[in-house]
């Protein structure tokens, strides 16, 4: 026994041993008679023991009158919240107590809560539901002392303090219920005639009332497990060591689409997994597996699986589906920008904006065309969020920075084992994580020939096929691809499928360049000064006139990517809050033909790429504005001369001018 139900050889079980053994159960009775009539005389009782005799000090001192027998109540509405939130201990209690009545046939059981008050009998009818039995209220009797000094204790009839209890001629034993840390919930009755009533009496009672204590731990064991079961965020089954589902939480039940009972029923049979057997699944971590719990539904899990000592499972569950959504969340798979949020008020941009608005409210595929920097991938967001898909995920993959080895691989994801160096328990691609949402495909034109196979596959049937994978998985994806590279020469080169440059065509957006758009960068230069300004927590500095005027001139080969830049650069760099055109980079500032202290020799080693414009007016003041030796100097026919000349508006007569001033 622990150490909560330790019995001491005291007095009491001295006594009941050597009565059991002598049977003068009837001679002590007489003596306990003389030592009540000792009592109510107020003089000292012999032979009565020492518990008893201060119980019914107590008694006494309460004021109980132990002629009068008639059972206290409490209330009838504190009665129903008592048993209710006894529930627990009463259907526990229920069959042990019946069981124990089975050897005591003429005999009363009665449990009451830690107040003593009565919440279920079997028997006689001798205390009813409701009457409150502790010692304050009804004097010394068996329930009332095991209360009060909180260990197994009994009663002979003659020891009771109301008279009726004496006269009734019934012996009780009662022991206390404890919980897990040995608080006293509640105590365990039994009332029976003297010739049933011995030693081992005694022990029945208390293996009775462990026997509750022990159930209800259990059963507060088994709550707590499936409490926290239940609130687990992932699914859990426990299968047998004959694979039989012992346990299921709601979340597997919602990830499954369970409705009914599936306990005590075969896992396998029941849930139809692909390619193994549940109930012989070795353990393992984050392992992708097909169930098919319904003949419509096939669901992708990743699962976890423990084996127990019973040789039984614990299988921990995630949807594919919750799992890339966690991976989305990790890798911000989100678009914060909109059409509200893409500057600029020229016309070329105002009709981008609305060929775009356009464009987000269908579902086809959009290629995003025009140079680095010009800000597709803003547009590519914006799309997305103007769509009927803006609440699902918003992938960017740059198609030219992942490795030609890999590009399959991520795009398309992979199982488990499917090459050397892969995840344990295989990866999904960015098209399952983009599943519901949209994709986009940043510099489309860099993408191996392979992969391009494998896009075009999943453009035509909407799935696709892991690599390793066995079966094709539908997804639903918009795309939105982009590129700087101009496709139809790259097809014409072999380097591009012409099948799918017609898939991604649908929707052709060109973005144009900021040198097409030039009323549109004060407004974004004063936008990013503002903005850079407050990241730095510096004062918000303004450009000059002439600042602006020098960056509108200026042709902006990088764009807006290199306009944003070039403000940063000059925040950084300058202390006042006024930004003079002298302010600026030395590349803003070439054209400024005095300054330009440029060797003659130098001219000839231009690259147009480097800047047709500032090369052109270098050479048309090398040549003093002569037409024909420009165009030998450049390589160019005098035709294609003029007509760069005339795109930049530049005009040789300023160059010609020149010469005479000279």
């Amino acid at each position: 026994m622990d150490h909560f139900h330790e019995m001491t050889w005291d007095e009491e079980w001295e006594l009941i041993a050597k009565l059991n053994h002598e049977q003068g159960f009837a001679e002590y009775n007489e003596k306990l008679g003389m030592a009540w009539k000792a009592f109510e005389k107020g003089d000292t009782p012999k032979g009565l023991r020492s518990a008893i005799h201060a119980s019914w000090l107590r008694s006494h001192t309460e004021g109980i009158d132990a002629y009068r027998f008639e059972y206290q109540f409490c209330d009838e509405s504190e009665l129903r919240r008592i048993l209710a939130r006894n529930a627990l201990l009463i259907s526990i209690a229920r069959d042990i107590m019946r069981n124990l009545l089975a050897y005591n046939p003429d005999g009363h059981i009665n449990l009451t809560d830690a107040n003593g008050i009565t919440l279920h009998f079997c028997g006689q009818d001798l205390t009813p539901v409701g009457s409150i039995l502790s010692e304050a209220i009804s004097g010394t009797n068996c329930t009332g002392r095991c209360l009060k000094e909180n260990k197994l204790v009994y009663m002979l009839s003659a020891e009771n303090y109301k008279e009726a209890l004496r006269i009734r001629g019934k012996h009780c034993a009662a022991a206390p219920i404890r919980d897990e840390n040995g608080v006293m919930l509640g105590v365990l009755t039994l009332t029976a005639n003297p010739g049933c009533f011995h030693y081992h009496t005694l022990g029945t009672v208390q293996a009775a009332a462990e026997a509750i204590s022990q159930q209800l731990i259990l059963r507060h064991l088994v709550n707590e497990q499936e409490s926290v079961m239940e609130a687990l965020n992932e699914g859990v089954l426990v299968v047998s060591e004959q694979g039989i589902i012992r346990q299921i939480n709601r979340y597997a039940r919602e990830v499954l689409g369970i409705q009914g009972d599936v306990r005590f029923r075969n896992a396998d049979q029941v849930l139809l997994p692909e390619g193994c057997s549940l109930r012989e699944l070795p353990a393992c971590k984050d392992r992708n597996i097909a169930l098919c719990p319904s003949p419509d539904s096939r669901i992708l899990c990743v699962i976890s699986v423990v084996v127990t000592p019973e040789d039984g499972r614990v299988i921990s569950m995630r949807d594919n589906r919750r799992v890339r959504d966690m991976t989305r969340r990790v890798i911000g798979s989100s678009a914060s920008y909109n059409f509200d949020m893409i500057l600029g008020q020229s016309r070329v941009m105002q009709d981008t904006r609305n060929k775009a608005r356009n464009a987000g409210r269908s579902d086809s595929t959009v290629l995003l065309t025009g140079e680095s920097g010009t800000g597709k991938e803003l547009f590519a967001q914006s799309i997305h969020n103007g769509s009927t898909r803006n609440t699902g995920p918003f992938l960017a993959v740059n198609c030219g920075a992942i490795p030609r080895d890999l590009v399959q691989s991520e795009l398309f994801g992979y199982e488990d084992g499917a090459f050397t160096g892969s995840r344990r328990g295989g990866a999904a691609g960015k098209f399952e994580l983009a599943d519901g949402g949209t994709l986009f495909l940043d510099e489309i034109g860099d993408m191996p020939l392979e992969a391009q196979a494998s896009l075009l596959r999943v453009l035509q049937e909407g799935e696709v096929m892991r690599i390793g994978g066995k079966r094709p998985l539908k997804v639903n994806v918009r795309i939105v691809a982009a590129t700087h590279r101009d496709l139809k020469k790259d097809i014409e080169n072999g380097s591009f499928r012409r099948d799918l440059f017609f898939r991604l065509n649908v929707i052709s957006l060109p973005i144009p360049p900021l040198r097409s758009r030039k009323e549109d960068v004060k407004e974004l230069a004063n936008w990013f000064c503002e903005k850079i300004c407050r990241a730095l927590n510096r004062e918000r500095a303004f450009f000059s006139s002439s600042a602006l005027q020098l960056m509108e001139s200026y042709d902006w080969p990088g764009n807006v990517r290199e306009l944003e830049n070039i403000v940063e650069r000059t925040i950084n760099l300058t202390e006042t809050d006024d930004i003079r055109d002298k302010d600026l980079p030395e590349e803003l500032r070439l054209p400024a033909y005095a300054d330009l202290g440029l060797p003659r020799e130098k001219v000839k080693s231009f690259n147009l790429k480097d800047g047709e414009k500032t090369l052109i007016e270098l050479c048309l003041m090398e040549k003093l504005g002569n037409m024909r030796q420009v165009a030998i100097a450049l390589n160019l026919s005098r035709g294609a001369l003029y007509n760069k000349m005339k795109r930049y508006g530049i005009e040789p007569s300023d160059y010609r001018r020149l010469n005479h001033e000279a």
